[in-house]
């Protein structure tokens, strides 16, 4: 797998969450085999005592000529109190993104594609 880089933060580190992060990394590379490399951060910060702790995973996907951020913090998810869900939805969140990417570009090399070749009159 292409570079993929798994920081914890204010929390011990677990083999299966780092499984689990490597095995959707995995997956997603093949999908898009234009990822040059992914960053991932997991975190258990300090929130209100009233929420309970809820998992935060941030996601960095190299992608040629940009970067995609995924680090939206759902405090108000209970279900984040769960790290692995935490991180499959985050993983969601950025093939999602990914995907919206892989396919403007792909719809923009295929208008130039189009506006280059021209047509042939009878």
């Amino acid at each position: 797998m292409k570079g993929l880089e798994i920081s914890f933060r204010d929390i011990e580190h677990s083999d299966g969450i780092e499984q689990l992060i490597r095995e959707r990394a995995s997956k997603i590379t093949n999908i898009y085999d234009s990822i040059t490399g992914i960053r991932a951060v997991v975190a258990m910060p300090h929130n209100h005592s009233n929420k309970g702790k809820i998992a935060h995973v941030s996601l960095e996907f190299g992608l040629p000529g940009e970067t995609v951020a995924i680090t939206h913090d759902n405090h108000d998810k209970a279900a984040h109190e769960d790290m692995y869900i935490a991180v499959k939805d985050a993983f969601d969140i950025a093939q999602r993104k990914i995907r919206k990417i892989h396919e403007k570009r792909h719809d923009l090399k295929r208008r130039a594609g189009a506006a280059a070749t021209p047509e042939i009159a009878e």
